[in-house]
Order: structure tokens, then sequence, then C-alpha cells
């Protein structure tokens, strides 16, 4: 459905040799992704988060149809040698809300500015899509990629307790000037008249 404006953002050059890549097909971006999520971070089930028994599983099959059904992002951060060195995905969660569910980038190629400059060209991407507001959610001690995000415009608008993920600090982007401009109404010391001290 995206197709055509994708097209117009992405392949994009993240850095000399590096470039975000569209992957429209799931089987194969999961092939490539897997290993970079299993390199990139520690397995939950180390931190001791829940996991659901396989017996269940079957019983969300016809919710994970219906999910497989909304709109899908993913990319592959690839060297010009076709090696995946970082990872994003995310989707649809409300008609007006992109979650950016997880991103990533091996440790050798950390700290280049590589997500900053993904981050930026997905956001105008998103907001051509018709987006007005993209969500993430982020363990508390991820602090690169919060840091990344609140230069770049987000704003902290939730603390999560998730059983299969722990702890996590919800990061919000308004695309819209007065979505901005309410949160800011709503929420920010810079827009109330300064207390007097005793």
């Amino acid at each position: 459905m995206f197709e055509p404006i994708r097209a117009t953002f992405f392949p994009y050059e993240l850095a000399p040799g590096i470039r975000a890549i569209p992957v429209t097909d799931a089987a194969a971006f999961w092939a490539q992704a897997v290993p970079l999520l299993e390199a990139i971070f520690p397995p939950f089930s180390q931190l001791g988060a829940y996991t659901l028994p396989a017996e269940r599983e079957p019983r969300l099959n016809a919710l994970g149809q219906a999910f497989a059904q909304s709109h899908h992002e993913r990319f592959l951060f690839q060297t010009t040698t076709g090696e995946a060195i970082g990872f994003s995905y995310g989707d649809l969660r409300d008609r007006e809300t992109f979650f950016m569910t997880s991103s990533g980038v091996l440790p050798a190629y950390q700290r280049q500015g590589l997500y900053s400059r993904f981050l930026r060209r997905f956001l105008s991407y998103l907001h051509l899509v018709g987006y007005e507001r993209v969500v993430s959610n982020h363990q508390p001690n991820n602090r690169a990629v919060i840091i990344a995000k609140l230069k770049a415009g987000f704003n902290v608008t939730a603390v999560n307790l998730d059983e299969r993920w722990g702890a996590q600090v919800e990061l919000t982007y308004l695309f819209a000037e007065d979505r901005r401009r309410g949160f800011a109404r709503a929420f920010s010391l810079d827009e109330r008249p300064a207390g007097r001290s005793h």
C-alpha cells in the first residue's frame, strides 16, 4: 500500500558503504534480523521475562493472522557486500500511531550516527504516510537510543511494566505542531509561570 512513498525514501545511505534497505518479505527479514537481535541484546529469558508456553501458541494463530494484515515496516542496515549490521521494525498501533517495536546496530557499528540518520529519514517517511504519532519503548538503561530519540524530538510519555519485556520507558514523537503545543500545555514546565520561592 505504501510502497510508492517508501521508494522515495529508501534505500537510504546511512554512511559510506551502509544503507537502510526496506524488506517486505517477513521471512527474509527475520532470517537476518534474529541473529542480529541475539548479537545485540541479551535474551529476555536471562532477565526473567515471561515466555508464552508453546502449547498456547496455536490459540493465537487467528489473532496473528489479523495482525499480519496491518501496516508493517522492516529494514536492514546493510554494507555494500550485503552483510546485515543493523535492523529496525515496527507496525501500526492504531489509526494515528506507528509503533517502532525494535531497532539495533551491531556493537562494532554503534556510536557512528547510523541510527540517528535512519530515524530522521524514517520519521519523514511516516509523516508522509499520514501518521500523527510515533511511539517506542526502551529499557531504562538503553541511554544511547533514548538520548538519540530525545534529541530527535521525542518526549517521555510513560513508564511501562510488562511481564514480557520488563520495565520500559515509552517515548512519543508528535508530528503536528498543535499536538506538540497540546503536550507542552499539559506537561511542560516551560509553559507554566514560575512559582515563588518562600
